[in-house]
């Protein structure tokens, strides 16, 4: 049974405060009333069964969607797609609250909950592992999934195919002579790593060439911005400790490839000379550095505009039309992945 909305005289009367004071605290006129009448008045709103944000909105008269975005890490990347939905023509009344869940299911679950319990107005999900289960108390919030796909048929995807894209940035190294090409991919419960893989040996195949397991790496415990530098920078450290290492990397994503970066320059090794570097991101950065990186991917600005149109789908009430978005990944050559001689 729908509640109905709790009027000043109903918050006043449990606060023990006047109308006057109560409608000041609720327009958030900070001068004109002291921590411990604020105080009352959350209290009062508990009492009456409404969060406080929620209800001062609706006394203003806003319409302003608050979206949960928890992503695997903060990173470039996802700091990107947030500016780009943010930046959609009828997007001023959005409200991005963006949390990492380090790609641990446990923490991913509990700030789903969280969210979920502060009566959010949707959720986007970058997932850790292609078996997430949707639990029924989630279902009321209109959710959008991102970047690895779920085995829930029901939520839109919005991403690119990770078989065909690594598949073309394999491609693009195996025709530029390149035979010892290294994957260093995510989390491999997700659906992402386990489609690059199939790529990446797709493309080794029609190159008549047999996958080598010592080329392939995955990160397996926090996925955290720190920690995945760090898993890009030792892992590259172990590939070319090695007598016989590789002319070529693939990074799964920008932290990653920061850590490759580092981890080539203190080896002191350069790119493209001694080794070639394709990313599986497009952004802004990769066209500034020095040299510019080779990336298969889609850029942010695409992908912001479809989390934004579904979005404005379930707002308008257009559930049963809502369908999955399967982006073209674009190869986009530059400095970084020049022919190896």
């Amino acid at each position: 049974m729908k509640k109905t909305q709790p009027t000043l005289h109903d918050i006043a009367r449990i606060s023990g405060l006047s109308i006057a004071t109560v409608n000041q605290i609720l327009e958030d006129k900070r001068h004109v009333a002291n921590d411990n009448a604020r105080t009352r008045v959350v209290e009062a709103l508990e009492m009456l069964g409404y969060e406080p944000s929620r209800y001062i909105q609706s006394l203003r008269g806003e319409s302003v969607k608050t979206i949960a975005f928890i992503m695997p890490r903060h990173d470039a990347y996802y700091a990107s797609i947030i500016d780009a939905i943010e930046h959609q023509e009828g997007s001023e009344g959005i409200r991005i609250i963006a949390m990492a869940s380090n790609e641990q299911a446990a923490r991913q679950d509990a700030l789903i909950d969280w969210f979920v319990s502060q009566q959010v107005d949707g959720i986007i999900v970058s997932p850790v592992s292609a078996q997430m289960r949707i639990a029924k108390r989630w279902r009321d919030i209109p959710m959008v999934i991102i970047d690895n796909q779920i085995e829930d048929g029901l939520l839109p995807y919005i991403g690119m195919n990770y078989e065909d894209t690594t598949y073309r940035a394999a491609e693009h190294l195996l025709q530029h002579n390149h035979k010892a090409i290294a994957l260093i991919l995510g989390n491999e419960a997700s659906s992402a790593t386990a489609d690059s893989r199939m790529g990446y040996k797709a493309a080794l195949e029609d190159f008549e060439f047999q996958m080598d397991e010592r080329l392939i790496a995955y990160q397996y415990t926090d996925l955290s911005l720190n920690a995945t530098e760090r898993y890009g920078y030792e892992t590259t450290q172990a590939l070319f400790s090695q007598a016989q290492h590789p002319t070529a990397l693939i990074a799964a994503n920008h932290a990653m490839l920061t850590g490759i970066l580092q981890a080539l320059k203190a080896q002191e090794l350069s790119v493209p000379e001694d080794v070639a570097v394709v990313t599986l991101e497009e952004n802004s950065w990769n066209k500034v550095h020095a040299p510019e990186l080779t990336s298969v991917g889609i850029d942010s600005e695409t992908i912001g505009a479809s989390i934004f149109k579904r979005l404005k789908q379930y707002f308008d009430g257009e559930t049963d039309t809502i369908a999955s978005d399967w982006l073209a990944a674009r190869l986009n050559e530059r400095a970084s992945s020049r022919k190896h001689l």
